[in-house]
């Protein structure tokens, strides 16, 4: 059992099961608004970016934390959202 689990990591990749988390924040364009999602692959935030044509991906990563990117990266008048 533990050899087919080898040769199917070695096949698949680990990259799959272990990959980075960071900050996802979606920028709705038709309300100038975001939304921060914390601890979300970036897979995921292309995924959820994708669903709608007015979403857009302002930022994934990890040098911000959701209340970080809110105060420093959007405006006053901008509506950040952490959720």
């Amino acid at each position: 059992m533990k050899k087919l689990l080898l040769i199917a990591l070695l096949i698949i990749g680990c990259d799959n099961f272990f990959q980075d988390e960071g900050i996802c924040v979606l920028k709705y364009t038709e309300t100038n608004s975001y939304n921060c999602y914390p601890q979300t692959t970036e897979s995921q935030c292309i995924t959820d970016s994708e669903k709608y044509d007015s979403i857009i991906i302002s930022y994934w990563g990890g040098n911000y934390d959701c209340n970080e990117f809110c105060v420093e990266e959007t405006s006053s008048s901008d509506t950040c959202i952490v959720n």
